[in-house]
């Protein structure tokens, strides 16, 4: 008797885009609500809370919860995370990341939040209980990405409330914290100036003073403050150096001529 569990016509009706992230929620049989994530080679089904499994490993929530216990519980043994235990807790930190990913692009960002948060709570698990540096590095090289994908959460939500300068602070305090990362790194294993997280957040801060600047066009000098600041970031300097001589013009108008007073607020 043949198997007729193929997935092709579910596949077909549901194309694969290398170019974006595409996912969707849809409704199980017991009529709640999973997430699906579209792969390469196929469809990812997660659950919206607890592990994306469904799983309970060990008969906990999780696999952190279970070790951070043990982690306690065994103090007086001098525990550490030995190669078996950091493989597991990889394998959650894998499955969370393909859910916020999912959750991201669906705008779910209290979700999104909930879950980098247990991916930083591992690493800083494992920093201080695992037995070698090897493995601690397994997880700790993804530690810029998670904080990016934390920091886009927040002030994705912040943003949708109208609140773009607290919005603004989340990337900013997310950027020191990947900086601070870097800074302890070695720069031939993780070179800074190539962090494309920070590039990320940096243009994140860009959009989100230009949503500002679209419910703001009585401060034109504003304006151009905020790209100027951006340039020199992107050490675009010919481009700075264009702003940078139109924002004195604006400030310092020809004797005789008239500028709206808003010009001059920064």
């Amino acid at each position: 008797m043949k198997n007729t569990n193929d997935l092709s016509a579910m596949m077909q009706a549901w194309p694969f885009d290398p170019t974006s992230v595409t996912a969707r929620l849809v409704e199980t049989h017991d009529q709640n609500e999973e997430v699906q994530l579209r792969l390469d080679l196929g469809i990812l089904q997660m659950k919206l809370d607890g592990r994306p499994d469904g799983g309970r490993p060990h008969d906990q929530d999780s696999a952190f919860d279970y070790y951070r216990r043990k982690m306690i519980t065994d103090r007086r043994a001098g525990p550490s995370l030995d190669g078996d235990a950091c493989a597991e807790l990889q394998q959650e930190c894998v499955q969370f990341y393909y859910r916020y990913l999912a959750l991201m692009v669906l705008k779910d960002y209290d979700r999104v939040i909930r879950d980098t948060r247990h991916s930083l709570s591992i690493f800083q698990l494992v920093e201080k209980f695992a037995e070698s540096d090897d493995l601690v590095w397994e997880f700790i090289q993804f530690k810029p990405y998670v904080h990016m994908m934390n920091a886009r959460a927040k002030a994705e939500k912040l943003a949708a409330e109208g609140r773009i300068d607290e919005a603004v602070d989340q990337v900013e305090r997310a950027m020191g914290l990947i900086r601070e990362f870097l800074d302890e790194m070695d720069e031939d294993e993780f070179p800074g100036e190539d962090c494309m997280e920070l590039g990320i957040l940096l243009e994140l801060i860009q959009d989100l003073r230009e949503r500002t600047e679209e419910n703001d066009t009585e401060n034109p000098v504003l304006k151009l403050k905020h790209k100027l600041q951006y340039a020199i970031h992107m050490e675009n300097f010919e481009e700075a150096a264009r702003l940078r001589d139109k924002i004195h013009a604006m400030e310092s108008p020809a004797e005789g001529s008239q500028v709206p007073c808003s010009a001059y607020h920064s």
